[in-house]
């Protein structure tokens, strides 16, 4: 198994906070550290999915891909739960 190089990264956070993440790591037979490290790499993974999904979305825009407005969407997210997804292309300029 390769380890990799770690440094080390000083933060403040909440009192209660850490001693919640030293409740679940103690329960976990893990490092405070450890669990720290995996939150924040989760975080960072899900940070950069989003923006490669934004920067694709824009990309597609630029190109002329259907778009559907944020009117129609929010709309649709207000009306009945069986509505139907709106069409794209319902921009009103």
């Amino acid at each position: 198994m390769q380890t990799m190089p770690t440094s080390t990264f000083t933060t403040r956070i909440d009192v209660n906070l850490k001693e919640r993440l030293q409740t679940i790591a103690r329960q976990e037979h893990r490092s405070a550290s450890f669990m720290a490290n995996q939150a924040i790499e989760h975080f960072v993974e899900e940070r950069e999915a989003t923006r490669a999904l934004v920067e694709t979305g824009l990309m597609l825009i630029e190109k002329g891909a259907p778009t559907i407005s944020s009117d129609a969407i929010h709309a649709w997210m207000d009306g009945p739960e069986d509505a139907p997804f709106p069409e794209p292309n319902v921009f009103k300029d």
